[in-house]
């Protein structure tokens, strides 16, 4: 029987079916991560990017975002005590003080930790639709072709300023924090892999933060990640010539 129906409903309806189960047009599940000065908003924009991406491509599985959680996947796929947490930041720590810490049964050694979470992360980029904040996440993955760089960057004042807000604090401790974190991510990133991380070749978009909002941001990574990896929603798909279309009719 033939049923008059919105084309763009049974497009939509036949790009969903159709797209879904060709595995010769099957969609790429990209990672997307995200490297961060610290008051740039790693955290928002990733939690808008996601909120974006789940909106703009909704016939997909969820997007998550792993940033400070990233910790309690590891714990979980290598079945650590909780406590084992606080010894896994991006802070640096004296190679004596890991050893002594090591030795009397604290945490196992931060190597042993560090190589954990990059499989982890290289786990979770593969599934794709994931969203990884910090942890050297984009040099872990750079390998990978579903995965996508980006770097968000802003003036020291104004990142300041962003941690007063966000933490309530004052200004001076809030000048330390920036600073300390900063060093503490550049540390991590070259001490674990060799590399710089403002490198700009590292990233395949940088942002500041300065000038586009967190908001915008995540509008930018999100079009541009839509576009990259074709994740357009199905009204915008085309089809294949066994899909015919007569005078806006379609037989269901």
């Amino acid at each position: 029987m033939w049923e008059n129906i919105s084309l763009k409903k049974c497009e939509a309806f036949l790009s969903y079916h159709f797209y879904a189960k060709n595995k010769e047009t099957a969609y790429i599940r990209p990672a997307i991560t995200i490297s961060r000065a610290e008051g740039a908003g790693g955290h928002t924009v990733a939690s808008e990017l996601a909120n974006y991406l789940q909106e703009k491509t909704y016939i997909h599985s969820e997007w998550t975002v792993f940033d400070k959680n990233l910790v309690e996947k590891v714990i979980e796929e290598y079945n650590h005590q909780k406590r084992i947490a606080e010894f896994m930041d991006e802070a640096h720590k004296s190679m004596i003080v890991d050893a002594f810490e090591e030795l009397i049964g604290l945490h196992p050694s931060t190597w042993k930790l560090i190589e954990q979470t990059n499989v982890t992360i290289l786990n979770l980029a593969k599934k794709g639709n994931v969203i990884i904040v910090g942890r050297g996440a984009n040099i872990i993955t750079k390998s990978l072709e579903n995965a996508f760089h980006v770097r968000l960057v802003g003036s020291f004042e104004k990142r300041v300023k962003q941690i007063q807000k966000v933490y309530n604090m004052k200004e001076e401790d809030a000048i330390n924090y920036v600073k300390k974190e900063d060093e503490a991510k550049s540390r991590y990133i070259k001490d674990n892999f060799g590399e710089d991380i403002n490198n700009p070749l590292l990233y395949h978009l940088i942002i500041n933060t300065d000038l586009i909002s967190h908001e915008e941001a995540a509008r930018l990574i999100g079009d541009t990640v839509i576009k990259r990896f074709k994740l357009d929603v199905p009204e915008k798909r085309t089809f294949k010539k066994e899909v015919t279309f007569i005078n806006n009719e379609v037989r269901l």
